[in-house]
């Protein structure tokens, strides 16, 4: 309350009054400057009238001179306490004819056509009358004046003058802090200044106002900014009648407005002393006063640091009846917050228990779909390698379309748990974009043909590259907005497009884009479709299907690569979806075509029946031979007697001989009597799982010193299992449900020789 008081009583009307002070200071020096910078630049002009008046009469007498040819002691001191450099008298032919020798800083006539015609001219028109002329530079680069009389028979009488007198006139006018004088020719040119370098350049001064009022003959004071000394200059200013040469002298604007404001730094001095006093005054007293907010604020500070028995002591002694509500009061706070907390700790508790249930029940849901989804989909890709009628398989391909939205269904869930709980990570590894794009494009181009739709693709040259990121994240992106697009699409196109967004170093950031030609969305629902759970239409859902998922997911793992995600949508037109994200380019040399193995001298055993009956078995046997392989034996374990149906027929469908086992027992007993290429390890099994089996095979290796590859077979999918497998041994891993594809590319990869001491994936 006395800072506030101080302020209103005296600081506010020593500031007023001292701003009303400064600025009535200020009009006074504008005023005198007027005066006295105006004054300053007649009588300097007047002091170089009398100059030009004698450098006139010295150069009359040393043309009427008889004896220019031989020296004049005195003549030539006259001369050059002057300035002269030179005198002479040119020919018609531009010759010297004679000249004033003696001269000390004797400096040539000048040689330049065209600088002699006007002097020649300027010379002309002065009725005989000497002239000056503008501001030149000498062959040695001086600046010099050339004062020139037309004589009779078409000579010329030339005389050179330095300017060492006038900058001396110049450097004499010097005041304030930064005011000088400036004198300029009549075509603006820098006579005399104080800054070197301008004199050194002839500076043309003809574009600031003030001079361009001196080379019209007028006299004043006016302003005008300099980039000299950045800023606003005020300058009075006159014109030497005999010469046209023009006089100013400026001061700075912001000198005239500092020493108008010393009294307003003086009395804020003043209130700056009065302020530390008031301040001092109410620390004392508040040492008083305050004793028992500091007491609130201990306590407080105890709260923080987790004491939950401190509370608000009595206040006593002389203090305001407010500070003892106060302290009544804290205290009552205190308590209902602790209530409150205990409360949040409570329901926090509640929630985590929420959640480790919640993540559970998706991981036993996600075995427990898995589980007899990997038999219907094995079924029904063996069903497909049997003779069936044109009805039957028209009934399978609606089998495996539904089987195919139910896996996707519920790893589109899953992923969408990973998000939420935060664990969802990408996997960054090299991968060869047009592949990428390539395999995009046959994994719905059945899909595309059934509707009679044209799908395409269009990426540039510039892009058949490597680059390093998350391949399968960014498959899924783009199978999701593909596979959308030929669903919402009844007739057409759909076309994939890439392009190079922007490039830092090493980082790209790739525009990809799907366009099409269906129904379109509304432009207030294209915000929304972004959302989880979320379609344009409600109707939607039951004339196209689809959770609305996809486009969640999709924002969500754009997010994660950097990058963002929009659409561009007509309703009855088409839709363009579009996303960026940002890769690596990757010093991974691109994919070469697989070095065809020469074939065995032995002829190799016929193939297994079943495979040589099924596109998919001969394709398999003829990678298999490229590998240098002629058959494989494969170990199978597996507690559910309908998966091992399924995988097995798989297996026998490619042409590999087969052993089962039923749990870890039996594999770990197979492994110690026989020889396998590959190992199928399912992870949860009696007796002994597969985690277990792992280690004692790996064990059991140790002493037989090889390594057989161990790829898990899980119905999990949750984050941790695949880290659960590789720590337990393992060397990969196959989600539940197989397909057909999926398990032979993984044998492929496994089967093929690998250097020793490879280590596994």
């Amino acid at each position: 309350m006395l800072i506030v008081a101080f302020v209103i009583v005296a600081a506010v009307p020593i500031t007023i009054l001292a701003s009303l002070e400064s600025r009535i200071s200020y009009q006074r020096e504008l005023d005198a400057v007027h005066e006295r910078h105006l004054l300053i630049a007649r009588n300097l002009t007047a002091t170089m009238s009398r100059y030009v008046r004698d450098v006139e009469a010295a150069m009359n007498l040393a043309l009427a001179s008889d004896q220019m040819a031989e020296p004049n002691p005195a003549l030539v001191g006259l001369l050059e306490g002057l300035g002269f450099r030179h005198v002479c008298v040119l020919g018609p032919d531009d010759r010297q004819e004679r000249w004033l020798r003696g001269l000390a800083g004797d400096t040539q006539p000048p040689t330049v056509p065209t600088t002699l015609r006007d002097l020649r001219s300027l010379a002309g028109a002065a009725l005989n009358k000497i002239r000056f002329s503008p501001l030149h530079r000498d062959d040695s680069n001086e600046p010099v004046l050339y004062l020139v009389k037309a004589l009779p028979d078409g000579r010329l009488g030339l005389g050179i003058i330095g300017t060492s007198y006038l900058v001396s006139l110049q450097q004499a006018i010097a005041f304030g802090e930064r005011g000088h004088a400036v004198i300029v020719d009549p075509k603006g040119q820098v006579i005399a200044h104080p800054l070197k370098e301008r004199m050194a350049l002839s500076h043309d001064y003809s574009s600031v106002p003030v001079v361009a009022a001196m080379m019209r003959g007028e006299s004043g004071v006016g302003t005008f900014h300099s980039v000299s000394f950045n800023g606003e200059l005020i300058a009075g200013y006159s014109v030497v009648p005999e010469t046209g040469w023009g006089v100013m002298v400026p001061q700075p604007v912001e000198e005239l407005r500092r020493r108008a404001h010393q009294p307003t730094s003086v009395a804020a001095m003043v209130a700056g002393l009065a302020f530390i006093a008031v301040i001092s005054l109410g620390w004392l007293f508040a040492l008083q006063l305050m004793k028992p907010v500091r007491a609130v604020a201990d306590v407080a500070e105890a709260v923080l640091r987790g004491n939950e028995e401190v509370a608000m002591p009595p206040v006593k002694g002389l203090v305001p009846r407010e500070v003892r509500r106060m302290g009544e009061a804290f205290n009552t706070m205190l308590h209902a917050l602790r209530q409150k907390a205990a409360e949040t700790r409570q329901a926090l508790h509640h929630a985590e228990t929420s959640s480790q249930a919640k993540t559970q029940f998706l991981a036993n849901m996600s075995h427990e779909i898995r589980t007899p989804l990997n038999e219907v989909v094995g079924m029904i890709e063996l069903m497909q390698l049997t003779e069936l009628t044109p009805v039957q398989r028209r009934y399978l391909e609606t089998a495996i379309r539904s089987s195919r939205t139910l896996l996707r269904i519920v790893d589109d869930i899953l992923d969408l748990s990973k998000i939420e709980a935060g664990k969802l990570e990408l996997d960054l590894a090299p991968f060869h974009l047009p592949t990428l794009i390539h395999d995009v494009r046959m994994l719905l181009a059945d899909q595309a043909r059934t509707k009679g739709l044209t799908l395409s693709a269009i990426l540039p040259d510039s892009l058949n590259v490597m680059v390093v990121g998350d391949a399968h994240r960014l498959l899924q992106i783009l199978s999701n907005l593909v596979s959308n697009a030929v669903k919402f699409t009844p007739s057409g196109s759909v076309v994939m497009r890439v392009s190079l967004e922007q490039e830092r170093g090493q980082d790209v950031l790739l525009r990809f884009e799907v366009s099409d030609t269906g129904i379109g969305i509304p432009a207030d629902k294209q915000e929304a479709i972004f959302e989880a759970f979320t379609q344009s239409d409600s109707s939607m859902t039951r004339r196209y299907g689809g959770t609305g998922l996809g486009l969640s997911i999709a924002r969500q793992l754009v997010h994660m690569m950097g990058g963002d995600i929009g659409v561009n949508s007509t309703v009855g037109t088409g839709s363009t979806f579009w996303f960026t994200a940002w890769f690596q380019r990757s010093a991974t040399l691109l994919p070469q075509p697989r070095v065809q193995h020469p074939p065995p001298v032995d002829p190799p055993p016929a193939p297994d029946p079943i495979a040589a009956e099924t596109p998919a078995g001969r394709a398999f046997q003829s990678a298999l031979r490229q590998l240098g392989r002629n058959a494989v034996s494969i170990l199978v374990v597996e507690d559910n007697a309908a998966n091992m149906r399924v995988t097995h027929a798989l297996l026998e469908t490619l042409g590999c001989r087969v052993t089962d086992a039923a749990n870890g027992l039996e594999a770990v007993a197979a492994c110690r009597a026989g020889r396998f290429d590959l190992v199928l390890m399912d992870c949860q099994m009696p007796e002994m799982d597969g985690y277990e089996a792992t280690r004692a095979i790996r064990q059991l290796e140790t002493f037989q010193g090889k390594h057989t590859p161990i790829i898990a077979l899980t119905a999990h999918a949750m984050p941790g299992s695949r880290e659960a497998s590789l720590a337990a041994g393992m060397d990969d891993q196959l989600t539940k449900p197989l397909t057909l594809s999926a398990l032979t590319e993984k044998l492929l990869q496994w089967l093929e020789p690998r250097p020793a001491g490879t280590p596994s994936l």
